[in-house]
């Protein structure tokens, strides 16, 4: 798709920084603590933008790959924890390698 610029990360940059340096030197202490707050999440919604939206859908196929079928449980992680806390995965260097390669991403996206 084609979009406009500035793009909505260009935006949340943009919100963040008047926050951090226009807004926040005029502020007490208590509030300059929900600010930060408000500004991380801005950070984390920044990231999400700019996610590599290929490597997410890739991990999500490969996620579905793993549900059991015939289980009751329709949410794919949930599915893929149980089977792992059964031992039906134990041996699994490809489950080990999605597992990594999720942690990855996901570490990519919230930077801890």
């Amino acid at each position: 798709m084609m979009r406009d610029n500035p793009q909505g990360a260009d935006l949340l940059k943009e919100a963040r920084h008047v926050l951090t340096d226009v807004v926040m030197p005029q502020l007490s202490p208590e509030t300059k603590y929900q600010l930060l707050m408000a500004v991380r999440a801005i950070k984390l919604a920044e990231r999400q933008f700019l996610a590599d939206t290929e490597s997410e859908a890739r991990l999500a196929g490969l996620l579905a790959g793993y549900q059991e079928t015939e289980a009751s449980e329709t949410d794919p992680t949930r599915s893929l924890s149980n089977q792992i806390r059964n031992g039906n995965w134990d041996a699994s260097p490809q489950v080990f390698d999605f597992l990594q390669e999720l942690t990855i991403f996901k570490l990519k996206e919230t930077r801890p």
